[in-house]
């Protein structure tokens, strides 16, 4: 005995007339399951068709996790990657900010996985402060991926989680409680 099942996956992606930056990538595989917003860094070439590792491991893992869409934005929008270690970090344009306010509004559950990419750098921790900022009424549903050691904030290409994500409840905290852990 054979049994066969079938699955669609609707993908919509929207991109700057130029196509150099992604705005917005959306994946759909079960309309009648919970939706998430997952933050990361930039954009990679993934799009309607294509599919790079990344995007993979999150469809992945939020499939397992019975999530039945994802809308995938980032930090900053521009798809070559390049970001600045020093200086100024690249121009993010209002589009962005819009996207990433509309999928918010939208979803479930709203997945904070830029990684590290910070740590050693003010202007992206601005830009980070910034998103955190924009989310703040959305606090309730706000998470990070853990590891089964609950250590958080990971990027999906980390390989403690690739293959297995745990969600822990992030709190933002007020730039008067930063102030008071230093």
């Amino acid at each position: 005995m054979t049994v066969t099942e079938k699955s669609v996956i609707k993908t919509e992606a929207i991109f700057s007339a130029d196509k150099q930056y992604r705005y917005l990538l959306r994946k759909e595989w079960d309309k009648n399951k919970k939706k998430v917003l997952v933050i990361m860094i930039n954009p990679s070439t993934a799009a309607e068709v294509f599919i790079d590792h990344t995007t993979m491991y999150v469809i992945n893992n939020l499939s397992k996790l019975d999530f039945g869409a994802v809308d995938i934005v980032n930090l900053f929008p521009n798809i070559d990657g390049s970001r600045k270690t020093k200086g100024s970090i690249p121009e993010v344009d209002n589009e962005n900010e819009k996207q990433i306010a509309a999928s918010a509004e939208k979803a479930d559950s709203i997945i904070i996985a830029w990684g590290s990419v910070g740590e050693n750098n003010k202007n992206i921790q601005e830009r980070q402060g910034n998103i955190l900022n924009m989310l703040s009424h959305y606090e309730d549903k706000l998470f990070s991926i853990c590891d089964d050691r609950g250590n958080s904030g990971f990027h999906p290409l980390s390989p403690k989680i690739r293959y297995d994500w745990n969600l822990i409840k992030l709190c933002i905290k007020s730039k008067e409680e930063k102030k008071q852990d230093e």
